[in-house]
């Protein structure tokens, strides 16, 4: 109850308006101010009057490398705490293995080729719970929490690569995905992966010969290993 009537004090306050996307794909986002700026840090620098002085119009923030969809589901999670995607919480619980119909790449539910982006912007944006969030929404597909279970494409590897320095938990998690249950036909037609993550899932094949700890999948133990500590 503490919580809410804090949360609702902070939406007496006046919005700003955040631009999201280049040229092609713009659009533009309203917000309030004390909201985004609680969660994200990089907001409360740009807002704070030294910066904000620089732009054109103060109360305008641009994000031209970020998607519109990604920031759509951060305004979303924002005010609610959950991402519209997954029919209920991330939860601790594992899902028998009988109970999913493996589905790698085909037909996912809709926004779910949008976490890769929403990472990234957490990212960008300097928010852990966020970003833990998307991670626990990646980790609760591949479980096969919706009753079947679906593992980051290769262009989610290229964005997350793209967007995240080394050391980046969803690293690992990538790592573990193509590592545990990687297929050939994943790498056969795209010569085009970060050799960084190429190296990192060589490394884990080899490392996993020198022991007995042969996890068939490390993702179902726990969603917080893949967690950044705030």
């Amino acid at each position: 109850m503490v919580q809410r009537l804090i949360f609702f004090s902070r939406l007496d306050c006046d919005f700003i308006t955040v631009v999201v996307g280049d040229e092609e794909e713009q659009r533009s986002f309203k917000i309030h101010e004390d909201v985004i700026c609680d969660r994200s840090s990089f907001f409360r620098s740009s807002m704070k009057p030294e910066w904000a002085s620089m732009r054109s119009d103060p109360r305008t923030v641009e994000l031209p490398e970020d998607s519109p969809n990604a920031f759509a589901l951060y305004r979303t999670w924002l005010y609610s705490r959950k991402l519209p995607i997954l029919p209920t919480p991330p939860t601790e619980s594992n899902i028998e293995e009988d109970t999913c119909r493996s589905s790698l790449f085909g037909n996912p539910p809709e926004h779910y080729h949008t976490l890769a982006h929403a990472y990234v912007l957490g990212e960008r944006l300097l928010d852990i719970q966020f970003k833990n969030t998307v991670m626990d929404t990646y980790v609760l597909f591949a479980r096969g929490a919706t009753g079947s279970r679906y593992y980051p494409t290769n262009d989610h590897v290229r964005i997350i690569y793209d967007g995240t320095t080394e050391g980046s938990p969803i690293r690992k998690f990538l790592v573990d995905i193509w590592y545990c249950r990687g297929k050939v036909e994943w790498i056969e037609n795209d010569g085009d992966l970060p050799q960084e993550f190429l190296a990192a899932v060589v490394r884990e094949m080899l490392r996993a010969r020198q022991t007995t700890d042969n996890l068939s999948r490390p993702w179902k133990l726990t969603h917080t290993q893949y967690h950044e500590k705030e």
